[in-house]
């Protein structure tokens, strides 16, 4: 590795149309609020949607209630991201695996709790 240009093991997702299909409340939640001020060409991978998570859940009109319920779990979904975005820095690849797989877990589990209501956020 240079002194400059360096070389690390990433993490990407392949087919971003899978996102909203696996978490679709979620993804309604972040791509609903980010679509309409965030940059044009912003990527909607796994990745992207558990970086903007918890900011997405801290200023979405939504009740209160839903983001004291929900707070929790996206922030157990950021703290696996900075984990495995970690390993992937520290040429990690299979611990980075394995936060992946964590990563989409806890995706899941919130997704199971969030409300009907978050689907119509988009």
């Amino acid at each position: 590795m240079g002194k400059i240009l360096q070389i690390r093991v990433g993490a990407w997702t392949y087919n971003e149309d899978e996102v909203p299909a696996a978490w679709p409340k979620l993804s309604a939640l972040v791509w609903g609020e980010l679509d309409s001020w965030g940059p044009s060409g912003m990527k909607h991978g796994v990745t992207e949607l558990a970086g903007y998570l918890v900011d997405a859940l801290r200023f979405a009109d939504i009740p209160e209630e839903t983001k004291k319920q929900l707070m929790p779990g996206a922030q157990k979904v950021a703290a696996v991201l900075e984990a495995m975005r970690a390993a992937l820095a520290d040429w990690d690849p299979r611990r980075a695996n394995t936060l992946s797989n964590e990563l989409e877990e806890a995706l899941t589990e919130l997704e199971k709790l969030a409300p009907e209501e978050l689907a119509k956020k988009k």
